[in-house]
């Protein structure tokens, strides 16, 4: 038995909540418009295509030359994880750090893939009592024909990297078996993303079927 669960509370509120702010938020553009603010009227209607996963949003910005910039919740557990990873201390610095760059990594991927990114979104595999393991991806993703799960591993040290990459894979690889069944008629695929300052690039990874490495350089 495969649950899915998303970690948050009174979701019927906020989803009300989401539906009257963004009626109210259309309804301010048709004004605006048709005041002659189309500047305003733009920035307002371009909201309404983030609002609908606003409750994975920490952080939103709207900047002239970048446009609208969207910050997504992470789990602490697993950026603490990644920091174990790299042999470093869980540190105020580190973990502020690798959550910056998560997010960054998330905010771009989103761009790139469009559909609906979701974080924080729990999948159980096994008895909702006692489940055989969960799993939760740094982030997912659906398009027309596709179904992502992105998992972001950050890098320090390029002889680092084999090591993290092949216990990841591991994992990202029972995940794959266990959940594709569930998918449907979309492909299912699982995204490791390698970042680092260093170029990962030329380095050769053998990953099992069904994920794919994306390296980001940082």
């Amino acid at each position: 038995m495969i649950k899915i669960s998303k970690q948050k509370t009174n979701w019927q509120t906020k989803k009300l909540d989401g539906v009257i702010i963004g009626i109210i938020f259309l309804i301010t553009s048709i004004f605006l418009f048709s005041r002659y603010e189309y500047g305003l009227g733009v920035i307002l209607t371009l909201s309404l295509l983030i609002l609908y996963k606003a409750d994975a949003l920490t952080e939103l910005a709207f900047g002239i030359s970048h446009g609208f910039q969207a910050k997504f919740q992470t789990s602490s557990e697993k950026i603490e994880e990644n920091i174990r990873e790299n042999n470093e201390l869980i540190t105020n610095q580190n973990f502020s750090s690798f959550k910056n760059i998560e997010m960054k990594i998330l905010s771009e991927l989103q761009k790139r893939y469009g559909g609906e990114m979701k974080t924080l979104v729990q999948f159980v595999y096994g008895q909702p009592d006692k489940p055989e393991f969960r799993y939760i991806p740094d982030g997912i993703l659906q398009t027309k024909d596709s179904f992502y799960f992105f998992e972001i591993k950050y890098i320090l040290k390029p002889e680092l990297a084999k090591n993290i990459v092949n216990n990841t894979s591991k994992y990202l690889n029972k995940v794959y078996r266990k959940f594709l069944p569930s998918i449907g008629d979309k492909k299912f695929i699982i995204k490791l993303i390698l970042a680092s300052r260093c170029d990962l690039s030329e380095m050769s990874f053998n990953v099992p079927t069904g994920i794919e490495i994306e390296f980001y350089k940082v």
